[in-house]
């Protein structure tokens, strides 16, 4: 009940529905009229209100404003193919949040993933001179961005190291954009004004378990049986944190979003410039990882594979010529791959009909534990980018050479 309390909190019915809005729990008496009337799950705000029975869809943000006393954040995240990838992903995002000095809790959410969460004393009153409470939902949407981006690579990392390879990975995947971890798990990252998560020790109406604090150093051995109701204990909490240690990421975390934001309004202008290539780029603009590869490797062959074949798709080389570079490429390896590998590999990436990025440059997995990593001030945050960042400076160059000459 500790947790219900300033919250609107919001009943739901076997069958979907969900009771009248809003309302809210005050005493556990209430609790019990309301699963006598068939309510079998319980949802509550993340934001905490003065006044939550006078919520209304009619009220504008202004008026919210004024009544919202604060919110906490939670951070919810969802498998798309195993409830194992969740687990790793609320690890990971635990990891990050501790370096930060944040102690989070976590809960299983009663389905497919976990909540992360931290509470909203851990951050400051105010912000910028501005009430914390008018911040949202803006403030919980740059957090969950943030460290969406802050911990892709990592989490990639985790998913390749927990299923043996990239190909295991994605193999049971009926397509993908590029290589990136939440082609497997979703980081909700969008908040709406009343937004709602279900309780702690809340039952999920399809699966009957109950939404369960654990310890983070649980998650990796969670099991399903952990939340049927018969197996519960009451012994993990969630959302309690220290005063303001939530402040370093908050800061963090807005800073980003100020930065992205911009790069965001610089590649729109580019775009409706019409800066988009399709030639094929040449090898002489790839990056110095790329070309220690294609220049002949004795360890890390296979991985190499991946990324080479993954990086040519990307800078627009047709199939004959991935082909023909990568029998090149075998040959001038001291230990070459046997051809079945290498016919294997091009079969399968040749019949993707999707975008398949080469893994992130800061991924350990690859180019830092291969020792090829070689960055220049032309390094982006793929190998992909530095190809066509030189590529588009050396048409521009040409360009501008021509203007001189007439």
């Amino acid at each position: 009940m500790d947790v219900a309390k300033d919250r609107e909190v919001v009943g739901r019915f076997d069958d979907g529905r969900f009771l009248h809005r809003p309302d809210t729990l005050l005493y556990t008496k209430d609790l019990m009229e309301r699963v006598n009337k068939g309510i079998s799950t319980f949802h509550c705000s993340v934001e905490k209100w003065t006044h939550p029975m006078r919520l209304s869809a009619e009220l504008n943000p202004s008026d919210l404003d004024k009544m919202r006393k604060g919110f906490d954040l939670i951070i919810d995240m969802d498998s798309k193919v195993k409830l194992e990838h969740a687990a790793i992903t609320a690890e990971v995002v635990c990891e990050f949040l501790k370096e930060l000095g944040i102690k989070p809790t976590v809960k299983f959410s009663g389905s497919r993933g976990f909540h992360v969460g931290v509470a909203g004393n851990a951050f400051p009153d105010s912000i910028d001179f501005k009430k914390m409470t008018t911040r949202y939902p803006e403030v919980p949407q740059s957090i969950a961005m943030f460290i969406r981006e802050q911990i892709k690579d990592r989490l990639l990392d985790r998913f390749v190291e927990f299923e043996g390879g990239v190909a295991a990975l994605v193999k049971d995947l009926p397509s993908v954009s590029e290589l990136s971890p939440y082609a497997f798990v979703d980081i909700e990252k969008d908040w709406g004004n009343r937004h709602l998560f279900r309780m702690p020790y809340s039952l999920h109406k399809k699966f009957w378990l109950v939404s369960l604090p654990i310890e983070v150093k649980d998650l990796r051995s969670f099991d399903m049986n952990m939340a049927k109701p018969e197996n519960v204990n009451f012994k993990s909490k969630f959302l309690e944190n220290k005063d303001g240690e939530g402040t370093e990421l908050l800061l963090q975390a807005l800073d980003w979003t100020a930065k992205h934001k911009k790069e965001e309004v610089i590649k729109s202008v580019e775009r409706r410039k019409g800066n988009t290539f399709t030639t094929p780029i040449p090898e002489e603009f790839f990056p110095p990882c790329v070309q220690t590869i294609l220049n002949g490797i004795t360890d890390g062959r296979k991985r190499s594979l991946f990324t080479i074949l993954s990086f040519l798709r990307s800078v627009n080389w047709t199939d004959e010529m991935i082909q023909a570079r990568i029998q090149k490429w075998n040959e001038d390896n001291s230990n070459p791959l046997t051809d079945r590998t290498i016919n294997t590999q091009l079969k399968w990436h040749f019949r993707q009909n999707r975008s398949l990025l080469p893994a992130n440059c800061e991924s350990d997995m690859f180019y830092k534990s291969m020792g090829i990593c070689k960055r220049t001030k032309y390094c982006g945050k793929n190998p992909v980018n530095y190809a066509f960042k030189t590529y588009i400076l050396s048409l521009k160059k040409l360009k501008n050479a021509k203007k001189v000459k007439k």
